[in-house]
């Protein structure tokens, strides 16, 4: 027997047996946010300015949530069912059915995703692993404004133009309310500091409200008419117009300034980047309001919603201003995002890397060694065997 020619054909089957007892199933691992459009869902790479992929959904998805492990996102329309679709194969699930029309979805920490049904004026509660689904208690509105944070375990849930926000513990289905001054126009949970902040009119304000003690804890002045807000990790960013101010709890500062007035804000989940959506693309910005990417989405692509991957931004590694759209500000010229690696993206140096470092593979590179050490062994004690016999 050929030591050579043995050891060869042990190192070609052995990762491939390793790998077919694993059976693993590898992610998609290209997008970093996905955009709800009358297309579809749109997966972007926002690194490259990308639509990487659509996926069809019908009616077209108003509102978008990742399950906390980011391997399921949630996309509702106008009717009482919410579609799942797997991030690994993008593949659209069996729907999960409401008990009336969804107006919005949230997904809070654990198990249980949360829909907002304007028309009943109350919330709906899926276990997501279990398949049971409840219907809270009576809001004092229609709650068509509702807000969660995967590293959050409530959520909050407000009627636009109302003054009522509402604390919600699905895991307990406690809820506790309280009200604010003016008339609401958006909400965004304060990341994992416990809060729940609330953009109004009339006066026009940012309030900070605790999720716990239901205590005002701040409220910051506007000079104009907010319409949506975001919480980043070093700030939070109110939109009014074409204007995005940072808001530190005491007073406002010039963040940014669109081409177009800002529909939607949609934080990364690391919170270093800003995405902001408007009605022919979507802007990206750092976290000192440097214009980095700008994604152009328009027509059917036009984001009505967002979600972020619960992963982090591929712009993680900071390549300075995007080659798409309008040039960025001077200021942001080789500016760097000092924050984690990125996830995979679709470049063949990523997807190598990626793939390598992924458990599968880690896994059949050992069985690999051990079968190649079992033959190597396996050998030696043949050919010292046949030695003997001559």
């Amino acid at each position: 027997m050929k030591i050579g020619k043995a050891l060869l054909v042990g190192g070609v089957l052995a990762p491939l047996l390793s790998l077919a007892v694993s059976s693993p199933v590898l992610a998609n691992g290209v997008g970093d946010l996905y955009v709800a459009g009358s297309a579809g869902v749109l997966e972007v790479h926002v690194k490259t300015s990308t639509v990487v992929s659509t996926i069809p959904v019908v009616p077209a998805p108003q509102s978008l949530v990742f399950s906390p492990d980011g391997r399921t996102l949630f996309a509702s329309s106008t009717t009482a069912k919410i579609l799942p679709v797997d991030i690994a194969t993008l593949d659209v699930q069996s729907p999960i059915t409401m008990p009336g029309p969804v107006s919005a979805v949230a997904f809070p920490s654990g198990q249980i995703l949360v829909a907002s049904m304007p028309t009943r004026a109350t919330l709906g509660f899926a276990v997501t692993q279990g398949g049971a689904v409840t219907e809270s208690a009576a809001l004092p509105g229609p709650g068509n404004l509702l807000v969660s944070d995967r590293r959050e375990p409530r959520v909050a849930v407000a009627e636009a133009g109302g003054s009522w926000v509402e604390v919600v513990d699905p895991a307990t289905s406690t809820m506790k309310k309280t009200t604010v001054s003016g008339q609401i126009v958006g909400l965004a949970i304060d990341r994992d500091r416990g809060g729940v902040l609330v953009a109004t009119q009339n006066p026009n304000s940012l309030i900070r409200v605790d999720l716990t003690s239901l205590a005002n804890t701040w409220t910051v002045a506007l000079g104009a008419v907010p319409t949506a807000v975001a919480a980043m990790a070093a700030t939070t960013v109110v939109s009014t117009g074409t204007s995005l101010f940072s808001v530190d709890g005491k007073k406002t500062v010039q963040f940014a300034t669109t081409r177009e007035p800002a529909i939607v804000l949609t934080s990364s989940d690391e919170g270093s980047v800003l995405h902001v959506a408007e009605s022919t693309g979507v802007e990206v910005f750092d976290s000192k309001g440097a214009l980095q990417r700008t994604l152009e989405l328009k027509d059917d692509r036009a984001a009505v919603a967002m979600a972020a991957v619960p992963r982090g931004s591929s712009l993680f590694l900071g390549q300075g201003p995007g080659t798409s759209g309008p040039p960025a500000d001077a200021g942001s010229t080789g500016h760097t995002l000092a924050t984690q690696p990125p996830p995979p993206t679709s470049t063949i140096v990523d997807a190598a890397q990626g793939l390598m470092g992924s458990p599968p593979v880690q896994g059949a590179a050992i069985v690999g060694a051990v079968i190649l050490a079992a033959c190597w062994f396996f050998i030696r004690w043949y050919d010292a065997r046949a030695a003997r016999r001559a």
